[in-house]
């Protein structure tokens, strides 16, 4: 563990033992890095409530001692600078960070931090002994503690133990207690159980708002990882900030393959549009294989920037991918240059549209090569099943592609015999398709041909 690292420890007196009900009534905060103190702060806290006598008895603060301190409101800008980026260390932790987390809130700072709890690292470090209460551990390894239970006596003493917890950590417990903190990084209304049930499996995970509205739908490898890499990161703009600060509660589907995860993604999204999914449309198709006659009846074909209100023979998602299939298709069927527009940046397509009447191609010749053309494009529709793991041991997973275009995808046992595609294909898998979804499909497909099976136009459904 680095030794730059710095840390914060500290104690607190309250008027009672809950953050709900009780506030605080002194603060003393020591920050170290190693064995090295870097800086001290301490200051009795107005709780604006009175102090119980159980506790006056217990820490020597009393109602008269407290009506001249100042508010923590006061001094909360202070004590939120001096924690902010440090790993918080106590006694106990959760009782001092859940009392300045809540009191910094009312205050106006949404801060949150790492934890470290030196009654949890004793009983790792300094196993053996029958109490690990700051009296009783500081006995145990003589440390002496002035002005017990007040909070810079407290807080000089937890500094001696941790020094010593840091100088004998021989197994890194500091270390692994750190990365298995993940708490700190949450929003502060996220419930640590909703993000503990996560699993560490690919899927999809939704986040929702404090209505149920779904606000979010990303795809991951590790659903768990992905989730709280959302709250990580240096990014403090204010749409991030909105954007964590929206989320209410987390929801996740297992999808068993990251391919069927892109999927489902994409449907989640398509049917519920979530106001912070922006990013889907720039998958739309850009580019487009048309046809056209001319002035002179020749059929032409031309790759033009994509018109919603005109239909296409082909869609690409880049200029090059449309003119590579273009000129595969000019010398596959021996076309003429000179009726075939390909798209350029810096050229109209429309003005590329006129051809050299000179140079004009016997329109009966050129009209069969057109007609095998047509015919080529209208019998070269691929349609396969891609079946690959599923969710569990039990089931596996399967991709209907019909006629170049996603069917559906969904699960099914298997130990299921299957010979035909309806023996797994459920109409309740039917999807709605779009170009970015057929995409990925025919890509995986190409990577991974051992997964894929192939279908004849016999064994296609022919009820769509």
């Amino acid at each position: 563990m680095s030794k730059q690292k710095k840390f914060a420890i500290v104690d607190i007196e309250t008027t009672g033992s809950h953050a709900g009900g009780s506030r605080i009534t002194e603060v003393a905060i020591i920050v170290v890095t190693g064995s090295k103190i870097l800086e001290e702060y301490h200051t009795l806290v107005n709780p604006q409530i009175p102090i119980p006598l159980a506790i006056q008895s217990l820490t020597g603060i009393s109602n008269h001692m407290v009506n001249d301190a100042p508010v923590f409101n006061e001094v909360a800008e202070d004590i939120y600078h001096l924690l902010q980026g440090k790993i918080f260390v106590a006694h106990n932790v959760s009782f001092d960070y859940s009392f300045i987390r809540r009191e910094l809130k009312e205050a106006g700072y949404d801060w949150q931090a790492p934890k470290l709890c030196t009654v949890r690292l004793s009983r790792k470090i300094f196993p053996g002994h029958p109490s690990y209460s700051l009296g009783n551990i500081c006995k145990y390894l003589n440390i002496p503690i002035i002005d017990r239970h007040r909070a810079l006596g407290d807080t000089k003493a937890t500094v001696q133990l941790f020094h010593l917890l840091y100088k004998n950590d021989k197994e890194n417990y500091i270390l692994e207690s750190l990365k298995k903190n993940t708490e700190h990084r949450l929003p502060t209304h996220l419930s640590i159980k909703e993000f503990d049930r996560l699993p560490e499996s690919p899927g999809t995970y939704l986040f929702l708002d404090s209505k149920g509205k779904i606000i979010y739908v990303g795809k991951a490898i590790n659903i768990k990882k992905r989730v709280l890499s959302h709250f990580t990161g240096t990014n403090i703009t204010l749409r991030r900030q909105q954007f964590i600060n929206d989320i209410s509660h987390i929801d996740f589907t297992e999808s068993g393959t990251e391919l069927m995860a892109l999927l489902m993604e994409c449907q989640t999204i398509k049917k519920h549009w979530p106001v912070h999914n922006r990013a889907l449309k720039k998958y739309d198709p850009k580019y487009a294989l048309i046809h056209y006659f001319d002035s002179r009846g020749y059929d032409r074909l031309a790759i033009s920037k994509i018109n919603k209100h005109h239909g296409a023979l082909s869609y690409f998602e880049t200029a090059a991918q449309a003119n590579q299939n273009l000129t595969k298709l000019l010398n596959q069927f021996d076309l003429p240059p000179s009726l075939c527009t390909f798209y350029s940046p810096s050229t109209n397509t429309k003005e590329n549209r006129t051809t050299r009447l000179d140079n004009s191609p016997d329109i009966t010749a050129y009209q069969q090569k057109m007609e095998k053309l047509f015919e080529y494009i209208r019998t070269s529709k691929r349609s396969f099943l891609i079946i690959d793991r599923g969710r569990n041991e039990q089931e596996n997973s399967y991709i209907y592609f019909k006629d170049n275009s996603l069917f559906a995808f969904g699960f099914f046992d298997n130990t299921q015999q299957w010979q035909n595609v309806e023996d797994i294909v459920s109409y309740r898998d039917k999807c709605v398709s779009n170009f970015y979804m057929q995409n990925i499909v025919q890509q995986y497909a190409e990577h991974h041909p051992e997964k894929v099976y192939p279908l004849t136009s016999e064994e296609v459904w022919s009820d769509s």
